[in-house]
């Protein structure tokens, strides 16, 4: 699966381009999670679908809006809220 790096200030988001040539928009949530980073700041991270049901990116917010310094292991995420594809 490709993934593209968005703007967002170094904070980790990421985008799943499609080759479908239909324009996308956000169709729902598929997990939220957090973590903490190396710095112990808490970070958001939502997996969004967009309106076909596919994989539209990965949301990465920082509370204090600074880079993050690395990705989580598995077992260091914490899964907040799941939500079924298409319900």
């Amino acid at each position: 699966m490709l993934v593209q790096e968005m703007s967002d200030g170094g904070m980790g988001s990421l985008y799943f381009p499609t080759c479908r040539g239909s324009e996308r928009h956000l169709g729902g949530t598929l997990l939220e999670a957090e973590f903490v980073d190396r710095d112990g700041i808490l970070v958001s991270a939502i997996v969004n679908l967009d309106n076909s049901g596919d994989l539209l990116e990965l949301d990465i917010w920082k509370v204090n809006f600074s880079k993050l310094l690395a990705f989580p292991r598995a077992e260091d995420v914490r899964i907040k809220a799941r939500t079924s594809p298409g319900g």
